[in-house]
């Protein structure tokens, strides 16, 4: 595929792009079709102090549904893995499914299993939605679309590559559990790049940085 052609056809996604944390990627990178480079800059995880569980107060009929709701919520499909430019836009494109999937049920298994150590935002999911589901809070399920625009990879390590993708976020409401109102995320458009990286058989998330937004 093309580098500077969109990866894969539009296609509805289960994504967050309100609140992902602008990150730095851990290797420059050149496209295959000109000079632009992503600046390297080194990765270290981060962590946050463990949550103490509290007891669920008694939620009004509205919150237990949408909270019943949410704890339901199917988890997303992956695709096989392919060491293609396509395989690493569909492996981005999962890797976003699981974003709202992670904050409305707290699940984190296949989340964690594609997250690299010193993915900052990988981390940061995961302190997050840990602290929210262990109040007893949720997020409303929610899905995205995302067109993914372009790939880069890294000259000196072809395994590495950066999937450049736009975000449209719908609005949406987040609930800390404890019979309070919901916190309202609104509707966002953001473009982000998200680095990855080959290990033989999968690909691992390595970073993920916004690149800039636009709510026109």
């Amino acid at each position: 595929m093309p580098a500077s052609t969109p990866a894969a056809p539009e296609r509805r996604l289960s994504a967050a792009a309100t609140c992902l944390a602008a990150l730095a990627l851990a290797a420059g990178c050149a496209t295959t079709s000109n000079t632009t480079t992503v600046p390297s800059a080194p990765l270290s995880a981060t962590s946050a102090p463990t949550a103490t569980a509290t007891p669920t107060p008694t939620l009004p009929p509205e919150q237990a549904e949408a909270r019943a709701t949410a704890l339901a919520m199917e988890p997303p499909q992956p695709s096989a893995p392919e060491f293609t430019p396509d395989g690493a836009a569909e492996a981005v494109a999962y890797f976003l499914e699981l974003y709202p999937y992670v904050y409305a049920t707290g699940n984190l298994d296949a989340w964690k299993s594609m997250s690299g150590d010193d993915c900052i935002f990988c981390n940061s999911v995961i302190n997050n939605a840990t602290e929210l589901h262990d109040s007893g809070g949720w997020a409303d399920p929610w899905e995205q679309e995302i067109m993914p625009l372009e790939w880069w990879t890294d000259q000196e390590d072809l395994n590495r590559y950066v999937v450049r993708s736009q975000i449209h976020s719908p609005e949406r409401d987040q609930y800390s559990g404890a019979n309070e109102p919901p916190l309202h995320i609104d509707e966002a458009y953001d473009v982000v790049r998200v680095q990855l990286y080959w290990e033989g058989n999968d690909w691992i998330i390595e970073a993920l940085e916004v690149e800039d937004g636009d709510d026109s």
